[in-house]
């Protein structure tokens, strides 16, 4: 929700070209990634032969590696920021943020193991169509966060305001719609994922990790308007934190 706005008085010839990320670094990272979520799908379920798992994953990686290379391309700043925070994060981390995010990123993680012991014990019983749903809601998902860091590149993991970087309220694209457009691409990830991998208990934890995010947004939203300039007017312009006309 905050953005580093440092060259904003500079003219057009004193604005320097930012520096890029190697493209084919970048594809790397995103087969690293791919490779992480493996045996957190594979374990579980017991098999290998698992397709809605390889569906998903073949949609992440291709998601994944146009967005970064698209990012590289116009916004390199965001995937710069996003690294220097991946490093500060933990030390970085203060007040409700150091048991809230904990438990997130456990909930989050159970969105990913849950599914394949569904499947290996088969307790759920989801239709072929509400699978394409799902992966359906994971590519809004994926679209969702990619703009979200397209239109902010200071997005961070850690709940903090860095006055000394020039942030400021950012009211366009995706936060035009609702004021925290990752966190929605997250909740929609996670019901996505559920249902892509055909299980319905999944969805508990879905549910689970929206209701967190909302308590995370309830400590961001009091943060940002005691020390982020301008976040309450743009509070009384974009009316919804999460959902347009539902939250």
């Amino acid at each position: 929700m905050i953005e580093s706005n440092n060259a904003a008085d500079d003219s057009p010839s004193d604005v320097k070209e930012p520096k890029k990320i190697s493209s084919v670094l970048l594809v790397i990272v995103s087969i690293i990634s791919v490779v992480i979520q493996i045996p957190l799908f594979f374990i579980p379920a017991g098999r290998w032969d698992w397709i809605e798992a390889w569906i998903y994953l073949i949609i992440y990686f291709i998601f994944m590696t146009s967005n970064v290379l698209i990012l590289n391309k116009r916004n390199p700043e965001v995937l710069i920021n996003r690294m220097k925070t991946k490093k500060e994060s933990m030390k970085g981390r203060k007040g409700s943020d150091k048991w809230l995010f904990p438990l997130i990123s456990i909930v989050f993680i159970g969105l990913f193991l849950l599914p394949g012991f569904d499947d290996r014990f088969s307790w759920s019983t989801v239709p072929i169509y509400i699978e394409i749903v799902g992966f359906i809601l994971l590519a809004l998902a994926f679209y969702f966060l990619f703009r979200s860091m397209l239109d902010n590149a200071y997005a961070s993991k850690v709940l903090d305001v860095r006055k000394e970087s020039g942030h400021k309220v950012i009211d366009t694209g995706a936060y035009a719609i609702v004021r925290h457009p990752m966190y929605t691409g997250f909740s929609i990830m996670g019901f996505g994922l559920a249902l892509g991998l055909g299980s319905w208990l999944t969805l508990i934890l879905a549910i689970l990790s929206v209701g967190l995010l909302a308590l995370r947004i309830k400590y961001e939203e009091k943060m940002l308007s005691e020390e982020l300039e301008g976040y309450l007017e743009y509070k009384e312009k974009v009316k919804y934190k999460l959902i347009p006309k539902i939250y």
